[in-house]
């Protein structure tokens, strides 16, 4: 006699089957509300993640510059030069000639630049007399490495320069000059606090710290409609960048330049980026044995300079260097029409007020 439990175990003509199993819980956690929640926040978190992965990566790995102006262009007497850095990145740079056994001016380009866009810059300081240092950073031009720390990584190339230096003996590198623009200004000013062979520092557009540029950065690859994302984003590129290098804020770190000749350049516009090089301006105490200078223009390297603003800038630079640098080794006063500083500390009264 066949019970109930095996009629619902057999069907017609003895076959076996199994029922269609009934879910216990119900509906899928999945399709559930709070499954859904957390599908949305996850593909957010994935959206956001990769958002400030593209900012760093766009930010950091600059398109390399391709406008390769030699120095023979310029009618610049150079010999091309390579040497490592202390964790093995190999920077390609140009010894420009100059009077035999001057000090030696290292020149710095900015992020996305290359050792061709201060050739022009370079031609006033070579007319000086002034050997120079033009090189790549690692990740541009035609020098190794991937990327960049925005002058963290940077200062050890400054660094690598300065004990390249110091194997040339038609050189004096007991005496080094530096000009460093934005990310050259920012690794220039680092390298200054680690190497006390580096007596006078012309800094254009330098940053406090690289948070601040990497924000700054940042927000000009984000659409104006989508900037308010930023401080979200920040949340997670500021780690993101911090694992590659860290750095400390600069204006916390400069007593030891009192004993330096500086000249700070900041265009009066923008307006935030002017107060913020003023202020570095401000924490560079006061030194018996240097002086420190700011140059106020309408124009700098970076915000861009053109026909008389680019000659006169020059002079500047070349008339800060030969004060502060001189070849002779001893100071002289400055050639021509003095600098346009608004304040100088540590060697008598301000050399001229706007």
């Amino acid at each position: 006699m066949t019970t109930r439990a095996d009629a619902t175990a057999f069907g017609p003509g003895g076959v076996c089957y199994s029922p269609a199993p009934m879910a216990r819980n119900g509906a899928s956690f999945l399709s559930s509300a709070p499954g859904q929640i957390l599908v949305f926040l996850l593909v957010v978190g994935i959206l956001w993640t990769g958002g400030a992965l593209y900012l760093v990566y766009t930010v950091s790995h600059p398109v390399r510059e391709k406008n390769q102006l030699e120095p023979a262009d310029l009618l610049l007497r150079a010999e091309d030069v390579a040497f490592r850095t202390s964790d093995g990145v190999v920077l390609s740079g140009w010894l420009v000639k100059g009077a035999p056994r001057a000090p030696v001016i290292i020149l710095c380009h900015d992020l996305g630049g290359s050792r061709s866009t201060l050739l022009s810059s370079a031609v006033s300081l070579n007319r000086a007399g002034y050997p120079l240092l033009v090189f790549d950073f690692r990740g541009h031009g035609a020098s190794t490495g991937s990327g960049a720390t925005l002058g963290m990584k940077e200062t050890s190339d400054i660094l690598a320069a300065i004990e390249f230096l110091k194997t040339r003996t038609d050189i004096d590198s007991s005496r080094v000059g530096l000009w460093g623009i934005g990310m050259g200004a920012y690794a220039g000013a680092r390298a200054a606090l680690d190497d006390s062979s580096i007596v006078a520092l012309a800094l254009d557009s330098l940053y406090p710290d690289v948070a601040t540029q990497l924000d700054r950065l940042g927000r000009t690859g984000v659409p104006p409609a989508l900037r308010f994302l930023m401080p979200a984003l920040a949340m997670v590129y500021k780690p993101l960048f911090s694992l590659r290098a860290s750095g400390a804020s600069l204006a916390g770190s400069l007593v030891p330049l009192a004993d330096r000749n500086v000249l700070l350049i900041a265009a009066a516009d923008p307006p935030d980026r002017f107060r913020e090089q003023k202020a570095l301006y401000e924490a560079i105490p006061e030194g018996p044995q240097g002086g420190k200078n700011f140059l106020e223009l309408k124009a700098s390297v970076v915000t861009g300079l053109y026909a008389e603003d680019k000659k006169a800038y020059d002079g500047a630079i070349v008339r800060f260097f030969s004060t502060h640098l001189p070849r002779s080794g001893g100071a002289k006063p400055p050639a021509g029409n003095p600098i346009q500083v608004l304040e100088r500390y540590g060697q008598g009264r301000p050399i001229a007020r706007r």
